[in-house]
């Protein structure tokens, strides 16, 4: 008995040895890649990896403001109002100077971009390992290879094209956010400031914030006040100030046939666009009756999208100024509206999508640290009553992963359900890629019969839109043709189209129930045209 003890413990050694080895190896050789080479791998890789769901959803889309991006690029204008000058117009218009030139489908090009995009985070993900922190190229490849698998960041992937452009500028301009900044840096890191105003509005408050941040904290420190960063930012600071005050924060809606009905309540406290009052707000996306309610939202969606995760990013923590400023900032955008749930920061799921990009610095410091320990060394004082072993740790890791593939090829079921389907859940986050705004068994239904209106709409008629359709209306509803959108109420809808003298109003719905939304069929919608589970209703 002894002799197999003695066996297996020989066994086990050999099989950690050479594990070890294997890992070492592997290590020696991506270490001997220039990180000139690793950016361009990690690149390769975002790209190649967001390329899948885009693959597996061909010819269709995915993504709900997908739909929107294509009619904008649809329109062939770059600008669609004078104010995009100074808004952050630069996804349009990238997307719209594509299109006239490729005169290529808007949905084609959409998906190759939408991979060059997630690529283009990976390698800013690398470029901050790298040029900030001092990695080395297999660890900064790891952080790469971590972030392009997370569930977060193929959330913001999926639809947030504008957000990810800010973040891949703002993620290379952070190595340049330090004291010792020279003129050739300055004169980098104001062009970065201006791109990102013109890229995203989260991503330029979150710029701003870290340099203001930085600059407070030396002030508090008595440390020397890294001036050169506010005169680096102060162009950028002037354009979004002319954005905000002399224009406005919103740009115009581009089609005008369209109205909007203002049925959804967006509760601002004092009119602060930024600022929302989250218990009396009432929209598509944000609706809570009480603060249970709000607080069941916010915890479901963290324990989401971190709860495999966040022991090694507790463990990875790692103390640099500009990364934990914007941390804070992050936290106090997700978490803040339970603190204070009349007067917090809007878009509070989108700042919780956000904390990804941080995360994963720290997380995959904390994997490399289990991976780097000995046996029976203290990883973290936080762990010292829990003790997680480094299998367990591993093994979150790699189920973190196999959530990220999963949700990127997910199936919607007959139920019109994907992978992640807890609580609230899915208003904030879809629960798989493969989805728009609709289902997409029901795009091609969706798509005739626009058809069918742009054809037998006359001046006397009106279309109804709901919010799951409103950017289809924009894609697809003739010009000529008045629409009308509303997110909850069909009835106010209908009174106005009626008030401003239309005779018939049509409506596009689904004929059997959709577990997505609490509209229904009513006695008065009569059946026009009838295409698989898409119907076209008239109301009388």
């Amino acid at each position: 008995m002894s002799t197999i003890c003695q066996n297996n413990k020989q066994l086990l050694y050999v099989t950690k040895h050479n594990n070890r080895n294997m890992v070492d190896w592997i290590e020696k050789k991506l270490n001997s890649f220039s990180h000139n080479k690793g950016i361009v791998l990690a690149l390769v890789l975002g790209f190649v990896i967001r390329l899948v769901p885009e693959l597996s959803s061909f010819p269709f889309p995915v993504g709900w403001d997908t739909i929107y991006y294509a009619s904008r690029m649809s329109s062939g204008h770059v600008f669609a109002v004078g104010s995009d000058l100074v808004n952050s117009w630069l996804v349009y218009g990238i997307l719209a100077t594509i299109t006239n030139l490729t005169q290529l489908d808007p949905f084609l090009i959409l998906k190759i971009f939408a991979s060059l995009l997630f690529g283009g985070t990976c390698a800013g993900i690398y470029f901050v390992a790298w040029k900030r922190l001092n990695w080395n190229p297999t660890k900064s490849l790891l952080t790469s290879i971590f972030f392009s698998l997370q569930l977060a960041a193929l959330a913001l992937s999926w639809q947030f094209y504008r957000n990810m452009l800010g973040i891949i500028v703002l993620l290379f301009a952070l190595p340049f956010l330090k004291k010792d900044i020279n003129k050739k840096e300055t004169l980098t890191l104001s062009i970065l400031a201006l791109l990102t105003v013109w890229s995203h509005e989260l991503a330029m408050a979150s710029l701003f914030f870290i340099i203001f941040g930085m600059i407070i904290t030396s002030k508090l420190k008595k440390q020397k006040i890294p001036t050169k960063l506010f005169i680096a930012i102060l162009p950028a600071m002037l354009l979004f100030m002319g954005n905000l005050f002399w224009i406005s924060p919103f740009a115009t809606p581009l089609n005008t046939n369209l109205t909007r009905i203002d049925d959804s309540n967006w509760a601002h406290p004092a009119g602060i666009f930024f600022i929302t009052d989250y218990l009396n707000t009432k929209t598509p996306i944000e609706t809570y009756t009480t603060y249970f309610s709000l607080l069941t939202n916010v915890t479901t969606l963290f324990l989401i999208l971190y709860a495999l995760t966040l022991p090694l990013t507790i463990i990875g923590y790692f103390k640099d100024r500009p990364l934990t400023i914007w941390t804070l900032l992050l936290l106090a955008g997700s978490l803040g509206c339970l603190i204070t749930p009349t007067f917090s920061l809007f878009l509070w799921a989108r700042w919780m999508l956000l904390l990804i990009f941080p995360f994963t610095f720290y997380a995959t410091n904390g994997l490399w640290k289990i991976t780097k320990s000995q046996p029976g060394n203290q990883i973290h004082n936080f762990f010292r009553k829990f003790k997680p072993t480094k299998p367990i740790l591993l093994s979150l890791f790699v189920a973190s992963l196999i959530l990220g593939s999963m949700f990127m090829v997910w199936p919607l079921n007959n139920k019109n359900e994907g992978l992640l389907r807890w609580g609230g859940s899915a208003k904030y986050v879809p629960s798989t890629m493969q989805t728009t705004s609709i289902p997409l068994r029901d795009i091609e239904p969706t798509q005739k019969a626009y058809q069918w209106l742009n054809n037998n709409m006359n001046n006397n008629s009106a279309l109804l839109v709901h919010d799951a359709f409103d950017n289809w209306a924009m894609l697809y509803l003739n010009t000529k043709h008045k629409g009308y959108l509303f997110d909850f109420n069909i009835e106010q809808a209908a009174k106005r189209a009626t008030t401003e003298g239309y005779q018939t109003l049509y409506f596009v719905w689904w004929n059997q129930t959709i577990d997505w939304h609490q509209l229904q069929p009513q006695n008065n919608w009569t059946i026009i045209q009838q295409i698989n589970r898409i119907t076209i209703y008239k109301i009388t």
